[in-house]
């Protein structure tokens, strides 16, 4: 395990406790203030841009980009994690979005991005919770997101182009300042911290510095997306809802859907825990940039992504356990 990930999976296990209570906490206040104050509209939308560069800085910032090379040694587990978290996971979220939400474009529209972008970060948390492969894990990252930067415009033209058109020159205007943009910031500051600091401090220093600045800059997201369209989210308030029937459903999916193909292939426990935790996380802050950069007048695509993101965390801790469970019933045979 890396200097970074021994740093995160510290503070990780004190940030994934209280993530969630954050970001409920903040979404609440958004809202509420919202509705009772003057109506802000798409009047913050600056700050929630420039705040969503800072939200992929901090993302970049902690991904070991050094791991990458590992993916060619556990070939085998790595087909399996990208054919089931790029092919099967978004022909199951097109299909539970054509059920559920069909009538309402904009939430089938966040439903799929939210879906179809692998979390890039808090899985392995998860996996270490579950005793799983966390090494296997930092490898599987950089390729993780590395495949769902070049797959976003395929997704979004199959699965969500018919509900609500948009221009692909949109997209890569956002590729570019959403990705991009801070991609070559937290390189530059990784060099120059390394170059100051020394390669061992560098990965203190990162470990501290990425998962705070990451929530903190989503907090600030959420609070300001439900503070902006707080009265379009109070009209559309039922439609909403539905969405989390359709998410309850993926998530038990893409749990069966784990222990199914870990058994039929063979693979040992610790490569179940993290094939568990990387298909069943979604967590991924580019989808949120996504989503403002491809579809900057439509605030209901980002309420949706966010929906997901406030279950997710309770989800993952029930599959934790099931998975710590497993094994122990499994020891004790």
């Amino acid at each position: 395990m890396t200097g970074v990930s021994m740093a995160n999976e510290a503070r990780l296990g004190l940030l994934e406790k209280i993530q969630s209570p954050i970001l409920i906490a903040v979404m609440l206040a958004g809202l509420i203030l919202g509705v009772i104050g003057p109506n802000a509209g798409s009047a913050v939308n600056p700050v929630v841009y420039l705040t969503i560069i800072v939200l992929i800085y901090s993302m970049a910032l902690g991904v070991p980009l050094g791991e990458v090379g590992r993916s060619y040694k556990r070939i085998k587990f790595f087909a399996i994690a990208w054919t089931l978290n790029f092919v099967a996971i978004p022909l199951i979220a097109w299909f539970l979005a054509m059920m559920f939400l069909g009538a309402y474009p904009a939430i089938f529209v966040g439903f799929i991005l939210y879906l179809v972008t692998p979390c890039t970060d808090w899985f392995l948390v998860f996996t270490s919770m579950s005793r799983g492969d966390v090494p296997l894990g930092l490898a599987l990252l950089p390729t993780n997101l590395a495949l769902q930067i070049l797959l976003l415009p395929v997704y979004i033209y199959v699965f969500a182009g018919q509900m609500i058109p948009f221009q692909l020159s949109a997209f890569f205007e956002t590729l570019l300042v959403f990705i991009a943009l801070p991609f070559f910031l937290a390189a530059l500051t990784r060099y120059l911290i390394a170059k100051t600091q020394g390669k061992q401090r560098k990965n203190e220093i990162i470990g501290r510095i990425s998962s705070p600045l990451q929530l903190a800059t989503l907090s600030v997201v959420i609070f300001l997306m439900f503070f902006g369209q707080s009265h379009v989210i109070v009209d559309n308030l039922g439609p909403l809802l539905i969405i989390f029937v359709p998410l309850l459903i993926f998530f038990f999916i893409s749990f069966v859907m784990a222990q199914v193909v870990s058994r039929y292939l063979r693979l040992e426990y610790k490569e179940c825990a993290l094939l568990t935790c990387t298909t069943a996380a979604r967590n991924s802050p580019l989808s949120l940039a996504i989503a403002f950069g491809v579809f900057p007048n439509q605030p209901l695509i980002y309420v949706s992504l966010i929906i997901g993101v406030l279950i997710e965390l309770p989800i993952l801790v029930l599959i934790t356990k099931a998975l710590t469970a497993s094994e122990k019933k499994t020891r004790n045979r």
